[in-house]
């Protein structure tokens, strides 16, 4: 906040140089400063993206009551990336199906796949998305398809 002194207007480049930021570092703060729920900078054009175009001057306007204002750090990588959502469900699912068989020891295919969606309360997976974690579950020997009906599945210990 100290290069803003005096009024100053500047540049997201020359805020980097002045600094000596690197951009990765950079961006979340001002990200934080300016776009937060406490907006201390104002930035032009407005909007919730920081750009290499933006200038940046300190928010005359700002005021708040509270004598400490706490400034969270803003995470613009995707923490929350498709990949890693999809990688931790099937942790979930996985966990899941091994749970409900050792306490039944035996079930079958649509009684698994019953319960599964009915202990998952946090998301709803898809029908194909317990198979293809019961098929996993069955390579890693955690369960396995009885041998009288390939629908009922037994809990390996």
């Amino acid at each position: 906040l100290k290069a803003f002194n005096g009024g100053k207007v500047m540049k997201y480049t020359e805020l980097a140089e002045v600094l000596n930021l690197e951009e990765p570092v950079l961006k979340p703060l001002m990200h934080s400063l300016s776009c937060g729920k406490h907006k201390v900078v104002s930035k032009s054009p407005a909007g919730s993206k920081i750009n290499v175009t933006d200038t940046f001057s300190a928010n005359a306007k700002f005021s708040c009551n509270m004598r400490k204002v706490r400034i969270p750090m803003a995470s613009l990588d995707a923490t929350h990336n498709a990949k890693r959502v999809e990688e931790d469900r099937g942790v979930a699912i996985d966990a899941c199906i091994v749970r409900i068989m050792k306490a039944r020891k035996t079930l079958k295919h649509q009684q698994l796949n019953a319960e599964v969606l009915s202990q998952l309360a946090f998301f709803k997976p898809k029908a194909r998305v317990i198979k293809r974690r019961i098929e996993g579950l069955i390579e890693r020997e955690y369960i396995e398809r009885s041998t009288e009906n390939n629908q009922v599945y037994n809990y390996l210990a």
